[in-house]
């Protein structure tokens, strides 16, 4: 089975561990360096995507331009447009244009859900084992579950 990997650098390495990458290595290359429109970052695997965008420097070409993508999915997600109805604004009881949000409802709350794997830890699953009878009642199930869950929030 032929290896994937670029036959070129098996051959440098000769059986020697890799080299630990340099400074040069870990630059940014600009345009100015590669004669590109867009920063490319350098892969072990050139043959799948040789043009892949260096993540890096989009960001702080965003940033650059006063860019926060955080602050500007934010906005987005807050964003709202007039109702329309024939082609005319809706009107509420006071005359003023009825404002319905930009994004439907399904975009928002997959890029919410996006957002929480970032703002909130994630629960870890509990298994509860309870020995004995279970000829307790709902109340002391509740009471107990409880008591439970206050002793692991401590």
């Amino acid at each position: 089975m032929a290896s994937k990997r670029n036959p070129s650098r098996n051959a440098d390495l000769a059986g020697a561990p890799p080299k630990l990458a340099t400074m040069d290595d870990l630059a940014i290359p600009t345009a100015a360096k590669t004669g590109r429109a867009h920063p490319v970052s350098k892969s072990a695997s050139t043959s799948r995507a040789p043009h892949r965008i260096n993540l890096r420097a989009v960001a702080e070409a965003c940033i650059e331009e006063g860019l926060d993508p955080a602050v500007e999915i934010a906005k987005a997600l807050k964003a709202t447009i007039p109702m329309m109805r024939s082609g005319q604004p809706v009107l509420d009881d006071k005359g003023k244009n009825i404002m319905v949000p930009l994004l439907d409802v399904d975009t928002r709350m997959r890029t919410l859900n996006e957002f929480l794997q970032y703002t909130q830890p994630k629960l870890k699953s509990v298994e509860l084992k309870m020995s004995g009878t279970l000829d307790l009642t709902s109340e002391q199930l509740d009471n107990r579950l409880n008591m439970l869950l206050a002793k692991a929030a401590r």
